[in-house]
């Protein structure tokens, strides 16, 4: 198991290495420069999650009246750019996630 945990810190460095990464902070850091954008879009993005595991109503109803509740949240420029970061960074990990998976075989 050490080789396994030293070569996850390996690739933890690796990924905190990429400009995918880089951009997520800077963007994460400037988001947190107006606390209270922050909270919203943390609440927001916990909503969004909560309605995406389908345990709680319509999903459509649900994302509908998330949309008009976080309208302003969601037409901020920075927002915007903070959620294409945060994609980028999470597609990166899932491409290793799944390349990983792909060799153990795993179904």
């Amino acid at each position: 198991m050490t080789d396994l945990t030293s070569m996850s810190n390996q690739v933890v460095e690796a990924i905190r290495n990429t400009p995918e990464y880089a951009e997520f902070i800077r963007l994460l850091n400037k988001l947190r420069e107006d606390p209270e954008l922050y909270r919203r879009v943390d609440e927001m993005r916990d909503k969004n999650f909560l309605i995406q595991q389908g345990d709680i109503g319509d999903p459509y109803d649900m994302m509908d009246a998330l949309t008009n509740e976080y309208e302003d949240v969601i037409n901020n420029k920075s927002v915007g750019e903070f959620i294409n970061a945060e994609v980028a960074l999470c597609r990166m990990i899932h491409e290793f996630n799944r390349n990983v998976t792909a060799g153990l075989e795993i179904e």
